[in-house]
């Protein structure tokens, strides 16, 4: 059998955080621009963009199972793997046992996914899912010398119905407790820095059994650069707070790249920790889109071609995410005036401790399994009859 996890890590030009309603206004950018511009729009993209040399699990043929991608981890890693589920049923911070038929331990992990498990990549559906995220990666900054290493500072889902419909955009908790095929189980955003970007997309694809079709990504590097090379960002804050000497106030606020990095990522500031982290991207995200509308980009081709050459160079994406892709998703929102953006969150049981003390988000097995089952059939609306939005 094919596994899903690679032994080595991509080599990349840039590493990278990255947020759904920046490829979405790409999408529509491109889009509209493929009336009469797409060549000039689309060459900006296409050379502005680093590329992963390799981005998908296996895609250079390789057949890595889990003992020999186990015996080149480090010895730091070593330490870190292995501990695979909970001693004994456990309860979530809501007080509500999680376990299942599936999840007998209640760790949000399927009992025959336990243990580092691999297995072959679902099958294409028609649909188109990007992974865009970003990593905690030093590179480019002072900080460089000490942090080494790169987790996924940031994970969602942008997911777009076959043949056009509203697409969704998923956030997925970075603490949230998952198999990492090939290692064991482990925070969600581990995936990156134990086997690069190719086990990442595996461990997302194993999650919720759809296939990854495209990847992006920008570091805090590119992000700061990227908010400044829009002229900063108009942002709605949530809920007031301090953090890094900066201070944010509820209601509308402009922000450069070294303070919306800081908005992006702050979660000690908040009772609710990381969920609050999860609603401040999304505010970003929204401000994103907000910014480029107000840049006239959807009005003039000359300025949202513009747009592209400002956030292209800040962005590394899979060979595949080219401007005739692009172009192909946003070809049924185009005489629909744009797409309506459904936001979610991969359904969580609440927070609790790994075996080896480790705080954690805990998956919902069933909710997830739902999720999956929505993805796979496009009935994303009648998941979110159900389960609401956030």
């Amino acid at each position: 059998m094919v596994s899903r996890s690679q032994a080595t890590q991509p080599k990349k030009k840039k590493k990278g955080l990255i947020f759904g309603g920046i490829i979405l206004a790409i999408v529509l950018l491109l889009g509209i621009g493929g009336c009469a511009y797409v060549a000039s729009i689309g060459k900006a993209w296409d050379n502005g963009t680093d590329k992963f040399d390799t981005a998908f699990p296996n895609e250079d043929g390789s057949e890595a199972n889990q003992d020999q991608l186990r015996s080149q981890l480090s010895d730091q890693l070593k330490k870190e793997i292995g501990k695979d589920s909970y001693s004994s049923d456990i309860q979530n911070s809501e007080g509500r046992n999680n376990a299942t038929e599936k999840d007998k331990n209640g760790n949000g992990i399927a009992d025959d996914l336990e243990g580092g498990k691999t297995t072959e990549r679902p099958a294409e559906t028609g649909s188109s899912d990007i992974l865009l995220m970003g990593s905690d990666s030093r590179a480019g900054t002072a900080e460089a010398a000490t942090v080494t290493g790169q987790r996924a500072d940031t994970l969602m889902l942008l997911h777009i119905p076959a043949g056009g419909g509203d697409p969704y955009l998923i956030s997925i908790m970075r603490d949230t407790w998952v198999n990492i095929p090939g290692y064991g189980s482990a925070k969600i955003n581990a995936g990156l820095n134990y086997g690069g970007v190719d086990v990442q997309i595996a461990t997302i694809e194993q999650l919720l059994d759809i296939r990854i079709d495209h990847v992006a990504e920008i570091d805090f590097s590119g992000f700061k650069s990227m908010t400044d090379a829009l002229g900063g960002v108009d942002v709605d804050v949530p809920l007031s707070f301090q953090a890094d000497g900066k201070s944010y106030t509820a209601g509308q606020q402009h922000m450069n790249g070294d303070e919306a990095l800081t908005f992006v990522r702050q979660r000690y500031a908040f009772e609710d920790g990381d969920y609050q982290r999860v609603r401040n991207q999304r505010a970003y995200m929204d401000g994103v889109l907000g910014t480029i509308k107000s840049q006239g980009a959807f009005r003039n081709a000359t300025n949202f071609k513009n747009v592209v050459e400002s956030i292209a160079p800040y962005v590394t994406v899979d060979s595949g995410l080219d401007s005739g892709a692009i172009v192909s998703m946003a070809a049924p929102y185009l005489s629909t005036g744009g797409p309506n953006l459904h936001m979610l969150t991969l359904p969580n049981a609440g927070t609790g401790w790994s075996v080896d003390g480790q705080s954690i988000v805990v998956l919902d097995s069933a909710a997830t399994e739902d999720l999956s089952n929505a993805l796979k059939n496009e009935d994303m609306a009648g998941y979110v009859s159900q389960y609401g939005e956030d």
